[in-house]
């Protein structure tokens, strides 16, 4: 396999791994644990949330909604444009496209000289 290939997939395998995987596991790993340390040692609450899997569906129907309200917030007050402009690579690309469109293509083609392999 040549390093390049190795590269790509080693790259390929954090991102599925840190997105989608670690993600998941952790999420399962929370519920998991909250069950297990609160709701089984609390005979209240053991009565109302008899299993796991009731448990873990009421507590998705209520996280998930909140969890989108507070991301949808975030966003509004421009959390997410915080985050892009922290990002070197956006923020040149952004400028570099300011400057096309203004016909300033060679001051575009300097800013984004930087990110050619």
């Amino acid at each position: 396999m040549k390093a390049k290939h190795l590269w790509t997939l080693w790259i390929l395998f954090k991102r599925g791994h840190s997105m989608y995987l670690a993600f998941l596991v952790s999420f399962l790993n929370f519920i998991t644990i909250q069950y297990t340390l609160l709701i089984s040692r609390i005979p209240t609450l053991k009565a109302i949330f008899s299993n796991l899997l009731l448990f873990t569906s009421l507590f998705l129907a209520l996280y998930v909604p909140v969890a989108v309200i507070l991301g949808y917030i975030d966003y509004r007050r421009g959390g997410v444009e915080t985050m892009q402009q922290l990002n070197p690579w956006v923020n040149d690309l952004s400028s570099a496209l300011i400057l096309i469109a203004e016909g300033r293509v060679e001051e575009a083609k300097r800013i984004l000289e930087r990110w050619k392999r």
